[in-house]
C-alpha cells in the first residue's frame, strides 16, 4: 500500500521583519548596524558572526553554499545558530517562501548545521543582516 502524498501547507508568516537595509558585498561580507543608533531587538534564536579576523574586523555571516553528489546537488548551509532553532527554522522557510511542512527542503544536519536545498546564500545572508545579525 503506498502512501498518499502529503498536502504541502503554505510557507509560515515571518514574526520578525527586516530592521536594517544591509549593504551586501560581492564576497558575501555585510557591515552589522552599529550599536550607538540600534537596539537589537530579542529574538528567541541568535546567529552569531564568524570570529578571528586580521585587526579585530568584524566577521562574515555563517552562511555557505555547498555543492555535492558530483555537482547535481547545491544547498545552503546555516552555522552557528543558537536559541530556539524551531523559530529560526519557521522564520526561514517563511522568508524563503517554503512549505511549513516539506523537512527535505529545510534540515538540521549532525552537529547543528541547517541544511536548505538549492543556492540561497545571498537571499539568507540578506534576510540575517536585516535582522540586525
Amino acid at each position: 500500500p503506498s502512501q498518499a502524498p502529503r498536502e504541502q501547507l503554505p510557507p509560515p508568516t515571518p514574526k520578525y521583519p527586516p530592521i536594517f537595509e544591509p549593504r551586501v558585498l560581492s564576497n558575501g561580507w555585510s557591515k552589522p548596524p552599529s550599536q550607538e543608533d540600534f537596539d537589537m531587538p530579542e529574538y528567541p534564536f541568535k546567529v552569531e558572526r564568524t570570529r578571528n579576523k586580521p585587526n579585530d574586523a568584524i566577521g562574515f555571516l555563517p552562511v555557505y553554499s555547498k555543492v555535492r553528489i558530483g555537482g547535481t546537488k547545491k544547498t545552503t548551509v546555516i552555522k552557528k545558530v543558537s536559541g530556539d532553532v524551531d523559530a529560526f527554522l519557521t522564520e526561514l522557510r517563511g522568508t524563503l517562501g517554503l512549505s511549513a511542512n516539506d523537512n527535505d527542503v529545510v534540515r538540521i544536519r549532525t552537529g547543528g548545521a541547517i541544511e536548505v536545498n538549492g543556492n540561497r546564500t545571498r537571499e539568507v545572508k540578506e534576510w540575517l543582516a536585516g535582522l540586525g545579525f
